[in-house]
């Protein structure tokens, strides 16, 4: 590899990174607020000694192990071991998707869009548009590390070490690196932006499945993931530092690969043969709903898979909840507690709550991607035939409520199966009931989603700030004491806290009917606008 091959990668990468700063500024900040959010808690609410140690009981248990990972600390559960053993897996997932999203960006959708081919025709090397794309992985990473290394030591807690929060960030911009440059390996080898995706996000998931099965007894699995890899730092408790050096050398390995690979593949091509398609078109595809399901089709198994491993993982440890937390004021105030009902009870309402929210996600996936084909300019070729505006953009919206009953009544069942396995006696109808209670305010933000679309495409990313809003109002409402009227600005805060409020046909009215007019609205303004 010569430094011809590298001409122009400093231009390149100002160019990337004018072109992304907005975008990677509000992931790194939304990746130290989750890290802010985690220290802030546990300081706030695990003071008490005695119920970090009962704590650390009641979280010695498989179904915890698989969703946080092996207990670490258990003999001194300090502030830190807790940080440490809760959320660094959540926290290293976090900043994988976040690198897996930021390379598919920057390399296979700008390859595909023709962005790479314009380039390529300037005096620029053959490697330089990959090299920007790892100097602006390695920027944001590095960033992000250190701010989380700030955060963590701004607090001040004893057993917060300097040590352990420089570790915490080092492995914490460590893991995206790697995940970011395994991503570039897997962008030579798939020869579209949604193969890489799929293939990224398809190690991801199998690196966690490997760390769940180490943790559980094969430690060997651990270490071959690298979530399992830089999990076994355990900062704050034992301060390991051989796993950092094994993951810079993986990182090493993966960059070197994906640079030799670059130049053996053509331009616009993978290293994988393309799986051959069909001579025709199925029936199905042919409709306006059939396509826009294959253009989510991914996403959606994937979601379906991660909602009811979610939905049993919270569902298993539900009758544990009242060992975990009776007594912690805090706690019982951030689930708004009454003596009324019994812990597990007030549990289950919450986390019914967060997993809808989850649920969400997807819903209003499959109805922005309309506005993705149209960025693309492929949405004017759906509409150059006999198909109606609105009748393109209400498939899309079908797609979505269709989504919103499959999700919620998958992960409900599951969040129920994982319940009675765990012995935990809970009828079948109770989560079923609450989450369907749930749908009119899912489709408020699919609502709200397609009149963003039909008025201000180009604001269309506001309806996510508007799901970190509910999120935030069912999390913290009860904590900080939220006014009402701020609270009820959230739709999900109009829905009855079943079982221990009854269903409330009137809410569910008012939210759907609310849904309904948004949705409406979007549709008029997607048909009298311009399109991209």
């Amino acid at each position: 590899m010569t430094s011809q091959a590298f001409k122009q990668t400093g231009r390149l990468f100002a160019f990337s990174l004018k072109k992304e700063w907005v975008k990677l500024l509000l992931w790194v900040l939304g990746c130290l607020l989750f890290v802010f959010i985690g220290i802030f808690a546990f300081v706030e609410i695990y003071f008490d000694p005695a119920e970090r140690q009962a704590m650390a009981m009641a979280m010695s248990n498989p179904a915890m192990e698989a969703l946080f990972g092996r207990m670490i600390g258990s003999d001194n559960y300090t502030i830190g071991a807790m940080y440490s053993h809760m959320m660094t897996i959540m926290t290293l997932v976090l900043f994988s998707i976040q690198s897996i999203l930021l390379v598919v960006r920057n390399t296979r959708a700008e390859e595909e869009e023709g962005l790479v081919e314009m380039l390529q025709a300037l005096p620029t090397g053959r490697l330089a548009h990959t090299a920007s794309t790892l100097l602006l992985l390695f920027l944001v990473n590095g960033v992000a590390g250190i701010g989380s290394t700030v955060v963590l030591s701004a607090f001040g807690e004893a057993s917060i070490t300097v040590e352990g929060a420089v570790l915490t960030g080092i492995i914490y911009g460590l893991i995206g690196l790697i995940f970011g440059t395994l991503t570039l390996v897997t962008a030579q080898l798939s020869s579209s932006a949604r193969g890489t995706q799929t293939l990224s996000f398809g190690l991801l998931g199998l690196a966690y499945i490997l760390r769940i099965i180490g943790d559980g007894g094969v430690e060997a699995l651990s270490w071959i993931s690298p979530l399992g890899l830089l999990y076994s730092t355990e900062p704050f408790v034992s301060n390991y530092w051989w796993p950092v050096f094994v993951g810079v050398g993986i990182t090493f390995v993966l960059v070197l690969l994906s640079l030799y690979l670059k130049q053996k593949r053509d331009l616009g091509s993978g290293l994988l043969p393309d799986r051959a398609g069909k001579n025709k078109a199925s029936a199905l595809l042919k409709t306006p709903l059939g396509f826009a399901f294959r253009l989510f089709r991914t996403p959606f198994i994937v979601w379906t898979v991660s909602l009811i491993l979610l939905g049993v993982t919270y569902g298993s440890v539900i009758g544990d909840v009242e060992a975990i937390i009776q007594g912690n004021e805090i706690v019982e105030q951030v689930l708004g507690a009454d003596s009324t009902t019994n812990m597990s009870e007030q549990f289950m309402v919450v986390i019914i709550g967060v997993l809808s929210l989850a649920a969400t996600i997807p819903v209003v996936q499959s109805i922005i991607r309309i506005r993705r084909e149209e960025k693309k300019n492929r949405l004017e070729h759906v509409l150059a035939g006999t198909r109606s505006r609105w009748r393109v953009l209400g498939s899309f919206l079908l797609l979505s409520l269709l989504t919103s009953f499959w999700m919620q009544i998958m992960q409900m069942a599951a969040f129920a199966s994982g319940a009675v396995a765990m012995d935990f006696d809970i009828p079948l109808s109770d989560p079923l009931i609450a989450g369907l209670s749930y749908l009119p305010a899912i489709w408020v933000v699919c609502g709200l989603a397609v009149l963003l679309i039909g008025w201000l495409p180009k604001q269309t990313s506001l309806v996510w700030l508007y799901l970190g809003f509910a999120f935030f109002v069912l999390y913290f409402g009860e904590l900080f004491n939220l006014p009402d009227w701020l609270r009820l600005l959230s739709a999900y805060e109009a829905v009855p806290e079943y079982p221990i409020e009854n269903f409330s046909w009137g809410s569910a009215l008012v939210l759907t009917l609310i849904a309904v007019g948004m949705a409406s609205g979007g549709i008029i303004g997607f048909k009298r606008r311009d399109i991209d």
